[in-house]
């Protein structure tokens, strides 16, 4: 058993320095770390089918038929599970009856859909804009207000 320790010092030192020569004439390359394949294709988080991913700001449709400010809480397939803003409470709802909140810089004269009160959109124009704050002249006639940008979406 003693006469097997020196091989296992050449294999430990083979494993060591990666090339060793035998007889002088032959060089032979071992690998220092095992070789493994590659993976197929590297994994991303991708958003689902229904371009809605959990922790988006969306306005969504409530039952009396108007958009609310929501995030989304879960996605299985065009079924998307919203909390709404404005009293926590969750419901699911169609991906077609969801409208995404986008990093968009609006310009005076765009139509657009913005939160007043309660969360809820309503329709208005850009009349103005201060940064990331615009301010919402009201269809209705209402009193024109500052909306910031994570509180507007496109009519």
């Amino acid at each position: 058993m003693r006469r097997s320790a020196p091989l296992a010092q050449l294999v430990a030192l083979l494993m060591v320095t990666g090339t060793v020569a035998l007889g002088g004439c032959v060089t032979v390359n071992v690998p220092k770390t095992p070789v493994t394949a590659p993976a197929e294709k590297p994994v991303t988080a991708e958003k689902p089918a229904s371009g809605f991913a959990v922790g988006d700001s969306v306005a969504a449709l409530w039952t009396d038929g108007s958009l609310y400010l929501a995030t989304v809480t879960g996605t299985d397939g065009d079924q998307i599970t919203v909390k709404y803003a404005d009293d926590g409470s969750t419901k699911t709802v169609a991906a077609t009856d969801i409208k995404p909140i986008t990093k968009k810089t609006w310009v005076v004269g765009d139509k657009v859909l913005a939160v007043w009160a309660s969360g809820r959109f309503y329709k208005g124009s850009v009349i103005e804009v201060a940064g990331s704050t615009y301010k919402i002249k009201w269809d209705d006639g209402s009193a024109a207000s500052d909306v910031s940008a994570d509180k507007i979406v496109a009519q």
